[in-house]
């Protein structure tokens, strides 16, 4: 069984280069199974909750658009305890997703985020930007395959922002972009740059970087 993981932030292109790839497995007579993974809300939601109540987490609506952003750098206690909780909440997801895996019994896995994106999310909501070198982070990232073909896909701020409305207004963006940037570079992963290329040279790319025969 062969895992592909394509991360990066909203609006990077994974869903276009999923697809693709999926097609690309399905030509070959091979059984696909898609998987998204974020951020799973258990024994973390009373804490949630918490920071609703004391105002640390906030939504904005702009024209339309519903944009949450989480402050949980501001108390000690929350950006401590809910990267803890959050593991968990993770732990208890993977042990699901490992035995809808055995069921399908799939040729080939995609994961559509994983455990680098909620850690992502987890670095920009707390700003603590060594999260992953410390035993949470670790034990997130072990949550990974081992196998797994990791791909980062890279767009620039301003370009995810015009080709996805609802990134308009998202003050989080560019932290969360730098923040992937960081965890590739610290992990050594594959970075393949979506910004202006066309989807064909992108996709011939992204199967070079997956050692993957290009037809």
């Amino acid at each position: 069984m062969e895992h592909y993981y394509f991360t990066g932030s909203d609006g990077c292109g994974k869903t276009t280069y999923i697809n693709l790839l999926e097609d690309y497995f399905r030509n070959k007579k091979l059984k696909t199974h898609y998987i998204w993974i974020r951020s799973p809300k258990i024994f973390s939601k009373p804490l949630m909750l918490y920071c609703r109540i004391v105002k640390l987490t906030r939504y904005n609506i702009i024209n339309g658009v519903k944009y949450g952003v989480h402050d949980f750098s501001k108390s000690k206690l929350v950006s401590t305890l809910f990267p803890l909780l959050q593991l968990v909440d993770y732990y208890i997801r993977n042990l699901s997703i490992k035995k809808e895996i055995k069921k399908t019994k799939a040729d080939v896995i995609i994961y559509d985020r994983h455990a680098l994106d909620t850690l992502v999310d987890l670095i920009v909501d707390t700003k603590r930007f060594d999260l992953h070198k410390t035993v949470i982070g670790k034990l997130f990232i072990k949550m990974i395959p081992k196998n797994a073909k990791i791909i980062l896909l890279h767009v620039d701020d301003e370009i995810i922002r015009k080709r996805k409305i609802d990134t308009l207004h998202d003050v989080n963006l560019s932290a969360r972009i730098k923040a992937f940037q960081m965890l590739c570079n610290d992990l050594n992963i594959t970075v393949v740059n979506n910004n202006i290329d066309s989807i064909k040279v992108v996709f011939e790319n992204i199967q070079k970087k997956m050692d993957l025969e290009i037809n």
